[in-house]
């Protein structure tokens, strides 16, 4: 069985990784790993090779399928999928659209450390009901 690209570890800090739904909540397995773009995802597909899915026909589609070097999976009415090579990677993440990680700096974190420190803490309010007679 061949050994796929661990997207989380190679392009974790600089685009989302998600989960296969299929995972059941496995994150230790490299297979499971998407990069999830704003066109669709992009996984390992097998030893050194990635595949890249849309979530529909047309224009993103239809350039992902003109890209040489790309070898079509699946093209449907519900969009594409093909495989292509991990050198390949840049040209399909110009179609696909990765989405960017956030990571705070450390500036951004302690900021939101003396925040939370700041804050002060909310009171246990206990409603209490009163009935006032009016006479």
């Amino acid at each position: 069985m061949s050994t796929p690209i661990d997207l989380r570890a190679e392009y974790g800090h600089r685009w989302k990784i998600g989960l296969d739904a299929a995972a059941g909540g496995r994150w230790s397995d490299p297979w499971n790993f998407k990069i999830l773009c704003r066109h669709g995802e992009i996984c390992p597909w097998g030893d050194g090779i990635l595949a890249a899915s849309t979530r529909r026909a047309g224009a993103v589609a239809n350039r992902l399928l003109a890209l040489k070097g790309v070898e079509a999976i699946h093209d449907g009415d519900d969009g594409a999928s093909i495989a292509f090579p991990i050198s390949k990677l840049k040209e399909v993440a110009k179609v696909m659209k990765p989405r960017t990680a956030r990571h705070a700096n450390p500036a951004q974190l302690a900021a939101l450390e003396r925040g939370r420190l700041q804050r002060p803490p909310t009171p246990d309010v206990s409603l209490s009901l009163s009935v006032s007679s009016n006479s």
